[in-house]
């Protein structure tokens, strides 16, 4: 799961569950990456259910409508 992250991406997927994360980068990033896989993570390592999860993301011309 983690295999194909960057190290700043791995840093951001498994950072302490007890802390929020703002993941702010630019396009082909691999922002949505990022936010599915450190869910998915949360899960796996039973650190969360996935009925207490809500994640939101949005592109900069769905924000301009």
């Amino acid at each position: 799961m983690l295999d194909n992250l960057n190290p700043p991406q791995l840093a951001a997927v498994t950072l302490d569950p007890t802390r929020h994360a703002l993941v702010l980068a630019g396009a082909g990033s691999g922002k949505t990456r990022v936010l599915t896989t450190r869910m998915a993570w949360l899960i796996r390592n039973g650190m969360t259910s996935p009925h207490s999860l809500l994640a939101v993301t949005f592109t900069n011309k769905a924000a301009r409508k």
